[in-house]
């Protein structure tokens, strides 16, 4: 295949729902390596704030929240038409937006590489952990 029918192949297409009501879509399709680091990303975040809180925690689901770091930020799927929300996760210029919660209807505005996506979850991990309060 020539290079640009597989870029063709990557080209994100929407469901219905998100066509219609979602919020904003990228260009590009997500990739199973990057839905992955951003689960271990979610999964790292929650556990920190679980700690620092002490209730539950998840703006990469359909809950509302927030979080940011020096990083990296996440915004839950927003319900209201009156917010814009041109992402759900950005880190340096790579943005990411999904349907309602990670995982359903992911796009983002640009392709990346596996090297790339690696020295996003070093970064965002470090991050995260920064935000944890000392327990001890």
């Amino acid at each position: 295949m020539p290079p640009q029918d597989k870029r063709e192949e990557r080209k994100y297409e929407p469901e219905i729902g998100q066509a219609v009501f979602g919020q904003p879509y990228k260009e590009f399709n997500v990739p199973e390596y990057v839905h992955a680091a951003l689960s271990h990303i979610r999964e790292e975040a929650n556990r920190v704030e679980w700690n620092n809180q002490q209730k539950e925690f998840d703006p990469f689901g359909n809950t509302g929240q927030k979080y940011k770091t020096d990083k990296f930020k996440v915004e839950a799927y927003s319900w209201s038409d009156e917010v814009e929300q041109p992402y759900n996760f950005k880190w340096r210029d790579l943005e990411i937006s999904w349907y309602k919660y990670l995982g359903r209807g992911m796009s983002m505005n640009r392709e990346t590489s596996p090297e790339e996506i690696a020295e996003m979850i070093d970064e965002c991990l470090e991050a995260t952990r920064k935000n944890e309060k000392e327990l001890f």
